[in-house]
């Protein structure tokens, strides 16, 4: 999930908390392949075998060959990086981050027998459909506000579901989202972006950037008829516009 609100870039990883751009160069990683238009990267500090590797790139050929269809835009060169490392979603095992143009970072707890495999299966078609609307929206649209966080997140959320078939919990807001949107349209300029996006607030609410925007894009869909794959490159304003105006 990329984003662009200062002149010194930051990427934030996918519902989890802020990144830096990545890191690591080709020379550090454990290996590399290109197939079907996706290099894959393993970053060298833990070694993936050779049926962890065949599970991921399997994952990951599918998921795109979905994806390019409903959006065409999608970069024709893709790079897919994994590494393994503990700072993950917990409910998933694994976490992402989109670098546009062309790039995700793919983060799998891989510290339980087997789970590389199973989360690979599991998570993984659902956590690239996510970060690929990602990295058509960031690369026209640059995030500069935390409402432009707000609704690529939501149309992304919207997109793992509606297209793939997921069910995040993400996803799901309450009957008074419209407050949490009012809310999060007074906070100031400058705000903890990751904390109201991925992390818990004070009064136990989790998700709320994702959640709100993620009622933002039903909103804009249902009154523009149109889905989170057509509305990609649809700027904030209009989706914030849309959403007003929906009815209900």
């Amino acid at each position: 999930m990329s984003s662009r609100q200062s002149a010194a870039p930051f990427v934030i990883g996918r519902r989890g908390a802020l990144a830096l751009p990545w890191a690591i160069g080709v020379a550090a990683l454990g290996g590399g392949c290109r197939s079907r238009g996706i290099a894959f990267e393993y970053d060298g500090g833990r070694a993936f075998s050779r049926e962890e590797r065949a599970a991921i790139e399997r994952c990951a050929e599918g998921a795109v060959a979905e994806v390019r269809p409903l959006l065409p835009a999608l970069a024709t060169r893709l790079v897919l990086r994994v590494s393994a490392g503990t700072d993950v979603i917990p409910e998933t095992g694994e976490t992402a981050t989109a670098y546009p143009p062309d790039a995700v970072a793919w983060v799998v707890d891989a510290t339980r027998e087997g789970a590389v495999i199973a989360t690979a299966r599991a998570q993984l078609r659902f956590t690239l459909f996510h970060e690929l609307h990602h990295l058509v929206r960031d690369a026209a649209l640059p995030r500069r506000s935390l409402l432009d966080h707000v609704v690529a997140e939501g149309l992304a959320t919207a997109f793992e579901r509606d297209s793939a078939g997921a069910k995040p919990a993400w996803g799901e807001y309450p009957e008074g989202a419209a407050r949490w949107v009012k809310e999060l349209e007074a906070l100031p300029p400058k705000v903890d972006v990751s904390l109201w996006l991925y992390g818990r607030h004070p009064d136990g609410r989790r998700w709320v950037g994702l959640r709100a925007g993620t009622y933002l894009a039903d909103r804009a869909t249902r009154a523009l008829g149109k889905t989170a794959a057509e509305l990609v490159t649809t700027p904030t304003s209009a989706i914030l516009e849309a959403a007003a105006r929906a009815p209900g």
